[in-house]
């Protein structure tokens, strides 16, 4: 029901469904994702994250809770690295070409000043990924940064293209990663 409600883009009730799912399965790990995508979706970002925090304690968590939990993070502007790097490692041992993740991750290397880490999880995204837009855009900045002013202007060039041609990759890229992560664990085998 609760994924009916989303894929007719009643939120909300999406959200309470979710809800009175977990509240009979706390360790329900697709219920609690799905909480969460929809929440950060509706720009509830404190009660995603506290779902998606929640997330890793279930008997068997969803890597896509470890990238979700993450994404939040960094929107929030939380700056505990260390865990969310593990998380990520976490993510990528489930889902090993997310491009999500790649991207998560520069920004934490970023953050931490280590701009080379941030150009390879930029240029790992792009590989996964060549239609990433924002990662694209941030691998021309760090380029740039980095002195490498042909490399910056192929990013941008190549950002700008990507940019004319679609509005809101990365919710689409989470909404695609999250009905992927619903099919259930043996759909991630067979994508790997």
């Amino acid at each position: 029901m609760a994924l009916a409600l989303f894929q007719e883009g009643q939120y909300e009730r999406s959200i309470d469904a979710c809800q009175r799912v977990l509240d009979g399965h706390p360790d329900f790990s697709p219920a609690r994702l799905m909480l969460a995508f929809v929440l950060s979706l509706e720009g509830k970002l404190l009660a995603a994250e506290k779902a998606t925090a929640q997330g890793p304690a279930a008997p068997t968590p969803s890597p896509y809770v470890y990238c979700l939990h993450v994404s939040l993070l960094l929107k929030l502007r939380a700056t505990d690295y260390e865990r969310m790097l593990r998380e990520l490692s976490l993510a990528e041992q489930g889902i090993p070409e997310c491009s999500l993740c790649a991207l998560a991750e520069s920004k934490i290397h970023q953050a931490l000043g280590n701009v080379p880490a941030a150009i390879a999880d930029l240029e790992r995204a792009v590989k996964l990924d060549p239609n990433f837009s924002e990662a694209w855009y941030r691998l021309a900045l760090l380029y740039e940064r980095a002195g490498r002013p042909q490399d910056a202007e192929q990013g941008r060039a190549r950002h700008s293209r990507l940019k004319a041609q679609a509005s809101d990759r990365e919710a689409q890229m989470l909404r695609q990663v999250f009905m992927k992560s619903l099919i259930g664990p043996e759909s991630l085998g067979s994508s790997r």
